[in-house]
């Protein structure tokens, strides 16, 4: 099978995820409850819908930011969740699964009725009203909680502003014959539901901002982040970037990367910088989640000011992230006992305890994708 292209970027996507090493994603009935907070809670992303089973997760979210950083929030969110319900720790999603960019104005109220309409064709219920873990039942009252935009695909779906929950319940009373291929999507070419003047569009702007960047901005950003993270850790910019001394160079270069990809700089232009490889620098952003705490992350990004970069470049790619209380860190040579550390952060890194790709459950003949950034 030819594999297609993953889009990047902010956009709607939709998601299907299943449980770790063919293991259910869900073992009892609270779960699902706590699933449906965390979705809705991801930072920078808005709940369009969702189907969640015993197996496997679908749901749509308009993603302010690339889908492989809110997959990660996702990933470890998930991991903490187990823990905190089972005081064990485990990988709980798979690293691999199906993700497609979602061309709203052509392909959301299809999608949104083919989810929802999911357990009914599966034959899990007799209509898909009854099924507890679906956001259709917000689909069809007028006032829905905040937390789930439900008007987006309403609005496509009903040209007027009234009764559009009635009318919503009025047409999944019909059959639902949307059959999109949620598997690899409507696009020869991308891993899109998606026309093709609407994926040339997306294009433009991605590279739009690229090119807001010149190789003097992303080199006053990288020695920005340089001096940040150095200063953070009461560090110099020299120690900071002494490959020699390896586990301080791994343990903090990965957030001068991280912060860069926060700016929108592509890690191929990263990589001359760090002088490393663009597999290594993956690698890195991997393990960023579960060797800095979110709270570190979070005051790293509201401290981050670079000076010297056009107001437009960082306008584009910048992402706003409130101020949290002062977090600390220990260097990773530091006396402080594993348990303390584990305390701090209690979801286990995807780098030292997730399985590896052959570990993870198969998503079906799909065009899967790796869902770690």
């Amino acid at each position: 099978m030819q594999t297609k292209i993953t889009l990047h970027g902010a956009g709607v996507y939709y998601f299907s995820v299943t449980g770790a090493k063919d293991q259910p994603v869900f073992q009892s009935v609270f779960e699902f409850d706590y699933a449906v907070k965390i979705l809705a809670e991801i930072a920078q992303t808005r709940l369009l819908a969702y189907v969640l089973e015993e197996q496997r997760m679908q749901f749509v979210l308009r993603c302010e930011r690339d889908w492989t950083s809110v997959m990660d929030d996702i990933q470890t969110a998930f991991d903490t969740m187990h823990e905190r319900c089972w005081h064990k720790r485990r990988q709980l999603l798979s690293d691999q699964g199906v993700v497609l960019m979602v061309d709203e104005q052509a392909f959301l109220t299809d999608l949104v009725m083919q989810l929802h309409d999911w357990p009914k064709r599966s034959g899990l219920v007799a209509s898909a009203e009854l099924w507890p873990w679906s956001s259709d039942q917000y689909y069809r009252i007028d006032n829905p909680p905040a937390w789930i935009d439900t008007e987006s695909m309403l609005n496509l779906l009903s040209h007027s502003r009234r009764n559009r929950a009635q009318h919503y319940i009025d047409v999944m009373k019909q059959p639902v014959t949307a059959t999109l291929d949620l598997d690899h999507g409507s696009h020869p070419v991308y891993q899109a539901l998606a026309r093709d003047r609407w994926v040339d569009q997306h294009m433009k702007k991605e590279a739009l901002t690229q090119s807001a960047y010149s190789n003097d901005d992303i080199r006053r950003l990288f020695d920005d982040a340089c001096q940040l993270v150095a200063r953070q850790f009461d560090i110099t910019v020299t120690e900071l970037c002494d490959s020699l001394q390896r586990r301080r160079y791994n343990h903090l270069m990965p957030l001068v990367v991280w912060l860069l990809r926060e700016r929108g700089i592509s890690l191929e232009a990263i990589a001359p910088l760090a002088e490393e490889e663009e597999d290594r620098l993956q690698l890195w952003l991997r393990g960023v989640p579960a060797d800095h705490t979110e709270n570190v992350r979070r005051k790293l990004l509201a401290l981050w000011s670079p000076e010297g970069i056009p107001p437009f470049a960082l306008k584009v790619a910048d992402q706003k992230v409130p101020h949290t209380e002062t977090d600390t860190e220990s260097l990773p040579d530091s006396d402080q006992p594993e348990d303390a550390v584990s305390a701090v952060e209690p979801a286990d890194s995807p780098v030292a305890t997730h399985g590896s790709d052959d570990q993870n459950g198969p998503v079906s003949a799909a065009q899967v994708v790796n869902l770690r950034s």
